[in-house]
């Protein structure tokens, strides 16, 4: 369902709907440039993946003309577009209906928050006391079970950006609507993911691209809490925001300066956006 108030397009769930009673299905959040999508293909990669997962079928020709559609109708603007996908209706209490037919759920919201420019420069996080749980099953999915980090998201107001979440172990994990990259002495690393956390499409890609073009090697690994705060240099990034390179962890401290190959990833990241398809006028 597709609504539109004010200029902003909305969504609407069913009260019956599994999605709105359960949590679920899958959701992805997307950045807006000039009408297009520019990280789109690795944002349908994750979905159709956690979908398959979750067994929830997709229809990919009807989920492509709706999101054509919200496209057109945001007049090459800038902004965020979500997609929330449910099972949808049926089935009896948690029992899954045998022929589910999903929900596709739209909004969009025009404009950039000041916050994404401010952060570029680096940013202070808040080091959170709620611990994420393991469960391999969901780990990696952008899944609709969000109450860890509604919790999360609740000790802190607005003095921070962004939130680092840890597991029971203090392993350092991701940050509320993150992923963290942290360099130490043996080189780049980022969280493994199999136990919990989100895979987020940026991580994907400085994983599988941007950081291979500039020589910078990364790797999965498990990060101490102790490990991040001997690091060289670290950022957190997501597809909406970019990479924004952290200078401190509050409230027990710690400060980094903003490191070189932070900033050379940002740079590198930027311009892949500018040369994307769709975002200069040619076409997503």
């Amino acid at each position: 369902m597709i609504t539109m108030t004010n200029g902003v397009f909305d969504a609407r769930l069913s009260p019956l709907d599994r999605g709105l009673a359960y949590g679920d299905g899958l959701f992805e959040t997307c950045r807006v440039r000039a009408g297009q999508v520019p990280l789109w293909a690795l944002h349908w990669q994750r979905l159709s993946a956690g979908a398959r997962r979750l067994g929830i079928p997709l229809d990919g020709e009807r989920l492509e003309r709706e999101r054509e559609r919200v496209l057109n109708a945001a007049q090459a603007q800038n902004g965020v577009l979500k997609l929330i996908v449910t099972r949808g209706e049926g089935g009896r209490a948690y029992q899954a209906p045998v022929n589910p037919e999903p929900s596709l759920c739209w909004q969009f919201r025009p404009g950039e928050s000041p916050a994404w420019e401010r952060g570029r420069t680096g940013v202070t996080l808040y080091q959170c006391q709620h611990r994420l749980g393991d469960n391999p099953a969901l780990a990696g999915m952008k899944h609709l079970n969000r109450l860890e980090y509604v919790l999360a998201r609740s000790e802190w107001g607005d003095d921070y950006p962004e939130g680092l979440l840890l597991d029971a172990a203090d392993r350092v994990i991701e940050g509320t609507l993150s992923n963290v990259f942290v360099r130490l002495e043996a080189g780049w690393r980022t969280p493994a993911l199999e136990r919990n956390g989100v895979a987020g499409v940026m991580r994907q890609l400085l994983l599988e691209s941007l950081a291979p073009a500039q020589g910078i090697a990364v790797s999965e690994a498990t990060i101490s809490l102790q490990d991040l705060m001997s690091a060289r240099e670290w950022f957190v990034c997501n597809s909406v925001f970019g990479i924004w390179p952290v200078t401190g962890l509050a409230p027990e401290g710690g400060h980094w300066a903003v490191g070189e190959q932070s900033l050379q990833l940002q740079r590198a990241f930027e311009s892949w956006l500018v040369s994307r398809p769709g975002v200069n006028g040619k076409g997503e």
